[in-house]
């Protein structure tokens, strides 16, 4: 199994013991979309340790991260996870719902050693849904308005370090660097995976991010790390709708021909590694074959019973996204069952993103899990090329200031 090469040791936490610190972490969490409740806590209490950690030194510590994309549901304020947070870390967290305004600078000012502020949702900043190259993002108003104002970055957001923003690799740039414990503990256990040869890697990939996931499918098949992809969700959709010409399956995932284009190489060159839902779960809870059907919002009973089969054999099993509907108990069948199934006989097992994460615990198989990684795209990216933007931004600030 070819191997992609491994990141250089960058810079730990430890490193980070004086002056004002800023933490970049990822508190990205499923929300209820009706009445705004977070659905899971996971991410919030995960962060809340190296949060503590910074804390426990006597350090001022601001925290930012952000909450859904522009134009969706989840695109909130912060409001709610700040009170999260304070009942993780057993203590007042400040909020103010600005991120680089007058009042958030001077609110920064005046945080004293051992409290915390976070600032609200880093995307009502436009620039930061922008990407492209460090010493570009540096310039943005984000960096320039914030970065003076902190002696130190650290970077806890694994689960964003895939994508190369003002808030990722802008900061490394012109601020001394960390990992946070999370970020560190995040490469730590994926790069164990990419070092173990010889043995069945299954992955299961399903969730809504249809273009990421495709991409990262093809990218891990290509370089040979995963001997079957168990395809659900959203993305199988796609899979089914190309395979049998349903279009009425088509018109569910709005795609480019871009990931179209992939997905027809993917079924072209490895049609022997990809295993497809045989049967599906309709809205109206109807079990039928993929290629008749209109909707499909869980896997069947027999997709189930194949997906499991695979499983069997598998000495590590990854699972990013789960494969039906698993807000509303009907359709959270097929992931349950197929989670259940990779923790009774995988050897190490990995599962990522919100969601993914939020089912476990609902199911009461977390703590069955080998490692949960607070990525979701990003933990499966690593494993098919571990140079992701935000860990090359550290390596860069590393050569900047720490050498």
């Amino acid at each position: 199994m070819g191997l992609p090469s491994l990141p250089s040791s960058l810079p730990t936490i430890n490193l980070c013991s004086k002056g004002r610190v800023l933490v970049r972490v990822d508190m990205n969490v499923p929300i209820n979309r009706d009445s705004g409740e977070i659905l899971d806590e996971y991410r919030i209490e995960a962060h809340s340790k190296t949060i503590k950690y910074l804390v426990d030194l006597g350090l001022p510590v601001v925290v930012v991260t952000h909450q859904g994309r522009p134009g969706d549901p989840e695109f909130v304020s912060l409001e709610t996870h700040v009170k999260v947070l304070s009942k993780y870390l057993g203590m007042d967290v400040h909020f103010i719902d600005d991120v680089i305004g007058p009042r958030a600078r001077e609110e920064i000012g005046r945080l004293r050693p051992g409290e915390v502020l976070m600032l609200d949702n880093l995307r009502f900043i436009s620039e930061e849904v922008i990407e492209g190259e460090p010493q570009k993002l540096a310039n943005t108003y984000l960096v320039r308005k914030l970065a003076p104002l902190f002696n130190y970055f650290i970077l806890d957001a694994f689960a964003t370090a895939h994508r190369s923003q003002p808030s990722i690799v802008g900061f490394p740039y012109v601020l001394p660097s960390c990992m946070g414990l999370i970020m560190e503990r995040e490469v730590n256990a994926l790069s164990k995976v990419l070092n173990t040869r010889g043995v069945s890697t299954v992955l299961i990939a399903g969730g809504a991010k249809v273009p990421e996931t495709v991409k990262a499918i093809k990218a891990l098949l290509t370089k040979n790390l995963v001997n079957k992809v168990l395809v659900g969700g959203l993305v199988s959709q796609l899979f089914l709708a190309l395979k049998h010409g349903n279009n009425k399956l088509l018109s569910n995932v709005k795609v480019d021909q871009s990931t179209v284009n992939d997905v027809m190489d993917i079924m072209k060159l490895f049609s022997d590694k990809i295993v497809l839902p045989v049967d599906a779960v309709q809205s109206d809870g109807k079990v039928i074959e993929p290629s008749n059907a209109q909707s499909m919002l869980d896997i069947g009973p027999e997709t189930i019973e194949l997906f499991n089969k695979h499983l069997i054999t598998a000495d590590i099993a990854i699972m990013t996204g789960p494969l039906g509907l698993v807000e509303v108990n009907q359709f959270a069948v097929g992931t349950r069952e197929v989670m259940k199934a990779m923790v009774y006989n995988a050897q190490f097992t990995v599962i990522g993103g919100g969601h993914t994460i939020m089912s476990a615990r609902k199911f009461g198989l977390i703590d069955r899990i080998s490692h949960v990684s607070t990525g979701g795209r990003a933990f499966i990216q690593f494993l098919a090329d571990p140079y992701l933007p935000g860990i090359k931004a550290l390596e860069l600030s590393k050569s900047r200031f720490w050498v």
